[in-house]
């Protein structure tokens, strides 16, 4: 009988070993998550096999960019030439993922002038979609002078999203938040609302746009035109007090 035994036992440690590496993998969820600022993006999907694949990106002077399978919350990488794996370790934590590993293989492998982030969020509410209807939503209340109701809708935008929001699309969100509080009669909040900016409205215009290196004209000129709104917003909520 322990004989016959044996085989049923190794095959049941076989298939319940591999529920457990399925199990750990299921624990990450699919989904857009970005770092601080969205200088960097964690991309998880399960394709038609039921594999979870990733694919990251980051952006500094240079960029990242890889890819692959996870497996049991792990990912490993090699291509021609490389004299050790990069290893990536995935970690569900509520709606973030914590990303460790061999992080300088990885940088020194996949990355040129940028490097890979340790932390990336996927907070409620806060997808692409998501805050391009709050601002619509809010824009239609703010021009029927409905004040109140949109701050209230922007509002939640600006608390739960800011982390996760590139410089220019954070500048004009505090911009459309602070007017709508001169208009609600708060110049205190509109100024605090817009004081992480008042340095660089205070600085000429040239220099905003050399500012930064690894940009693009457009976007060093869509950038001068939030900072100029946020001069003109910081006059008037100054005025209001």
């Amino acid at each position: 009988m322990t004989a016959f035994h044996r085989p049923l036992q190794f095959c049941l440690l076989v298939v319940l070993s591999s529920l457990s590496l399925y199990s750990q993998a299921q624990q990450i969820t699919p989904g857009e998550y970005l770092s601080e600022a969205a200088y960097s993006k964690l991309n998880i999907t399960t394709n038609s096999a039921g594999k979870l694949i990733f694919s990251l990106e980051s952006h500094g002077e240079g960029s990242c960019l890889m890819k692959g399978e996870i497996i049991a919350g792990k990912a490993t990488l090699r291509k021609s030439g490389m004299k050790q794996n990069c290893l990536l370790r995935f970690t569900q934590k509520k709606n973030d993922i914590e990303v460790d590993g061999t992080i300088d293989i990885c940088e020194q492998n996949y990355c040129e002038l940028a490097s890979i982030t340790n932390l990336y969020f996927k907070p409620p509410g806060c997808t692409a979609p998501e805050r391009s209807q709050a601002r619509k939503e809010f824009k239609a209340l703010y021009d029927k002078k409905e004040y109140s109701a949109a701050m209230a809708k922007l509002d939640p935008v600006f608390v739960n999203c800011g982390k996760i929001l590139e410089p220019l699309e954070m500048g004009w969100l505090r911009n459309d938040l602070a007017l709508v509080q001169y208009k609600l009669q708060m110049p205190d909040r509109c100024m605090t609302t817009l004081q992480s900016l008042a340095e660089e409205a205070a600085m000429a215009d040239n220099a905003i746009i050399n500012n930064c290196d690894r940009c693009t004209d457009e976007y060093n000129q869509k950038y001068l035109s939030m900072i100029k709104a946020t001069r003109t917003n910081l006059r008037i909520c100054k005025a209001g007090k």
